[in-house]
């Protein structure tokens, strides 16, 4: 019977290794052949256009009267750049996969590991649920105060066949209500910023001292609220400012047009010029701090000093880096999309499928809106681990790599297994010498 089951538990395990190994590698080939094939395809078919442009006696649609000379022109011009656009975009995207091919396997094997850590520490799952808890908190809070902030104003008289009375909102009431939104925006960026460091810190701990960790989101928590508040607080702080910036520009805008501006075709481009600045440079400011706290939770540095040797570390490898951040979002959106659609079809077959439930439902289509909105939030939450795990472990070992002398002595088995096959594994990074801030020893809970 122990035996029986000994052989039932191996074959499970060793299928869901298989799958793990596999599945990975094969969504990444997948995805980078689709898009190869897709825009090819797109060439061809733009080619075809063109071909029936140049076709002499060209008839409409009805067949009663020819194509305008100058408008066949046209499309013959806009269907030809066409059809050069995407087999160009096809042949440069082919030969980046012949020359990256050994960065793209890297970037598979951190993808396996991050996989590894998400299996081996499975509490990190809690994470998500538990930030996303403290945001409701905060945001019903936020509310109850917003309301009694605003009831200070002056009141008016309700206006004729309005029950309820209006607020005069005042110089000094709209100072109160700024600072009660930045308040807003600061909470939420620790909120934020706490979660990334607790999932960095929990795949840094894991990395480097698998066999001994100990509760690592648990340490983390501890690390976190004990030696690095004041890192999150001030990345935060940024981030804040920044939004707090957009939604200061877009309140600027609606003031201008309501005292007179003219709304015409040239205010309008210059602020949307403006609007697509500063949402760029918060999605550069977001970029930044998410990689700084991976930093401070490797290393214990301060902000500052981790921004910067993260800026430099991604300068440094900014393929591996970008082909990481990219694939990551795709499998984060798969993982997304798989949490979604199979629940919201499971439930509507429950529904309509079964006779005791199909009675008693109309219609199936809101209750399958609830479903795919509910799984969407979970997978949503739960999908952020995995995101985090992969960047974070990218980073473990690039530093693994610096401190070490060029060998990566805290390797898991998925990223071990890739570097024993490539024993010039550095030949496949952007590596430069690092400069005397990185060489300093990690100070991670292994290191000390």
């Amino acid at each position: 019977s122990s035996r029986r089951r000994h052989t039932r538990c191996s074959g499970v395990s060793w299928a869901r290794r298989c799958v793990q190994e596999t599945g990975i590698g094969v969504i990444v080939w997948l995805v980078i052949i689709t898009f190869i094939l897709g825009t090819t395809a797109l060439g061809a078919l733009f080619y075809q256009k063109y071909a029936k442009y140049n076709e002499q006696n060209v008839e409409s649609q009805d067949g009663s009267s020819n194509v305008d000379e100058d408008t066949k022109k046209t499309n013959k011009e806009a269907f030809m750049g066409l059809f050069i656009f995407f087999w160009a975009v096809a042949a440069i995207s082919f030969l980046l996969v012949c020359c990256f091919f050994n960065r793209i396997r890297l970037v598979i094997a951190i993808l396996k590991a991050a996989a590894d850590f998400v299996k081996d520490v499975c509490s990190a799952l809690l994470v998500p649920p538990v930030m996303f808890t403290f945001q409701i908190m905060l945001y019903v809070s936020w509310l109850i105060t917003l309301v009694y902030l605003y009831s200070t104003g002056e009141q008016k008289r309700p206006q004729e066949g309005w029950p309820f009375a209006s607020i005069e909102v005042d110089q000094r009431l709209e100072g109160q209500l700024a600072y009660h939104l930045f308040g807003l925006l600061w909470i939420n960026a620790f909120i934020i910023a706490l979660g990334q460091f607790i999932l960095a810190s929990s795949a840094g701990i894991w990395y480097f001292m698998r066999q001994q960790m100990n509760s690592p989101v648990r340490t983390s928590v501890f690390r976190a609220l004990r030696y690095h508040m004041g890192s999150l607080a001030f990345g935060s702080l940024i981030l804040a400012i920044v939004q707090f910036i957009r939604i200061t520009f877009e309140y600027i805008k609606k003031k201008s047009y309501a005292m007179g501006v003219p709304e015409n075709a040239v205010t309008k481009f210059i602020f949307k010029c403006m609007k697509c600045c500063l949402a760029c440079f918060e999605r550069f400011i977001k970029f930044i701090n998410t990689q700084a706290y991976i930093q401070v939770a490797l290393t214990g540095k301060s902000f500052c000093s981790s921004a910067i040797a993260a800026f430099y570390l991604i300068f440094r490898n900014t393929v591996v880096f970008g082909m990481t951040h990219g694939l990551s979002i795709i499998f984060v959106f798969v993982g997304k999309l798989f949490i979604t659609v199979i629940p919201t079809i499971a439930g509507f077959l429950v529904i309509t499928q079964v006779e005791d439930i199909s009675k008693r439902i109309s219609s199936p289509i809101s209750l399958c809106i609830c479903f795919a909105f509910i799984s969407y939030a979970i997978g949503s939450l739960f999908m952020q681990v995995w995101g985090m795990a992969s960047e974070t472990i990218l980073q473990a070992y690039l530093v693994d790599i610096e401190v070490n002398a060029n060998v990566a002595t805290n390797c898991p088995a998925s990223l071990q297994e890739f570097v024993d096959k490539n024993k010039k594994i550095k030949d496949c990074l952007l590596y430069t010498s690092p400069s005397p801030r990185d060489r300093q020893k990690s100070r991670m809970p292994s290191s000390a």
